[in-house]
């Protein structure tokens, strides 16, 4: 009797958790796939079209990307992004010391019209503070441009912030997501060290033959941080590039590897602005390019990862004008100067 009671209450509890297991949420499946289209894996002056109000990431570190596109301002200023696009600016109402007064602003999707906002300042973690946004990454809905939205452009006016991140529908924080996604692309990048070295290495190989790299051996890393609306997925991307080379400095050098001279510049005509060699460093570059994306959630749980292979590149930084005694730049030819003629006497 004891053994029935024991067996149909172990029965029970077999049902109570599978009926338990049915009604939880599935476990997010892990993937990794590799990017196909490397153009596409950061964005370009990509903008987009915003309606009145919109769901995305407000970003703190965006001088990086920002740098990569040609495009700059203070260094603490928050760019917005959704959907993959590119970092906006985003401009705020400021009553007291605004840095912008009557800003005509494009509005709607298609920039029909024009409003005029009066005082405006660049949106910084300090000025959106008043709004609940504290953290360097955060998920937010933003009014744009008095909620009449703005068309494909590089910045808009946030005329209004909520947080929506932390919340029942949206229970992830973009800062976690961040900070979680930095600690997996490390692990990332120490677990494929040999791998990165090797080619890395076969660049080198490619690019100088026998020669030696001088060196100095450089990391970049990029970081572009997006929500996207449809998928209720946030996604943070990493883009690494490495570079050494062969490199040479100021004027160049001669077969014996001493200094040679700059030739003389005529003086009537300046000099051609320098080429595009880094500060005066000139000689064979090369180098690999690698990333990592990672995806997360509604819960702030990691989805999957989308991996951009290793690739060598070469680049060939010309010197400045001349700097290479081998190949001389010619001297520009200059029209002599015209003589004083003295005036004519009268007979």
């Amino acid at each position: 009797m004891m053994r029935s009671i024991r067996r149909s209450a172990f029965a029970g509890l077999l049902l109570t958790l599978s009926a338990a297991a049915l009604d939880a949420a599935p476990v997010p499946k892990q993937t990794d796939e590799p990017v196909t289209d490397r153009k596409k894996f950061l964005p370009a002056r990509a903008y987009q079209p915003r309606a009145g109000k919109v769901t995305g990431v407000a970003v703190s570190d965006v001088v990086g990307m920002m740098g990569r596109e040609g495009r700059s301002s203070q260094a603490d200023a928050l760019g917005f992004s959704s959907n993959g696009g590119s970092y906006n600016w985003m401009y705020v109402p400021m009553d007291d010391a605004p840095q912008i007064t009557n800003l005509n602003v494009k509005v709607g999707e298609k920039g029909e019209d024009v409003v005029v906002f009066p005082k405006l300042g660049m949106a910084t973690l300090k000025r959106i503070e008043p709004w609940g946004v504290k953290n360097a990454y955060t998920l937010v809905e933003v009014e744009v441009n008095g909620g009449k939205g703005a068309p494909a452009d590089e910045a808009f006016v946030a005329s209004k912030m909520t947080v929506v991140e932390g919340t029942k529908a949206l229970p992830l924080k973009a800062d976690d997501c961040v900070a979680k996604a930095k600690a997996l692309y490390k692990d990332y990048q120490k677990e494929s060290a040999k791998a990165f070295d090797a080619t890395l290495a076969k660049g080198m190989k490619d690019a100088l033959g026998e020669r030696k790299a001088t060196g100095p051996r450089e990391t970049t890393e990029l970081m572009h941080v997006t929500w996207m609306t449809k998928e209720q997925i946030l996604v943070v991307a990493f883009f690494t590039t490495i570079t050494d080379g062969a490199y040479q400095n100021g004027g160049g050098a001669n077969f014996d590897g001493e200094a040679a001279p700059v030739p003389a510049v005529a003086k009537r005509r300046p000099p051609p602005p320098p080429p595009g060699g880094l500060g005066g460093r000139w000689g064979t570059q090369f180098g690999i390019e690698f990333g990592r994306s990672y995806e997360f959630g509604v819960n702030g749980v990691a989805l999957g990862t989308k991996t951009l292979a290793a690739e060598g590149f070469k680049k060939e930084l010309p010197p400045p004008p001349g700097g290479d005694i081998r190949n001389p730049p010619a001297l520009p030819v200059l029209d002599p100067p015209a003589l004083p003629v003295a005036p004519k006497k009268d007979k």
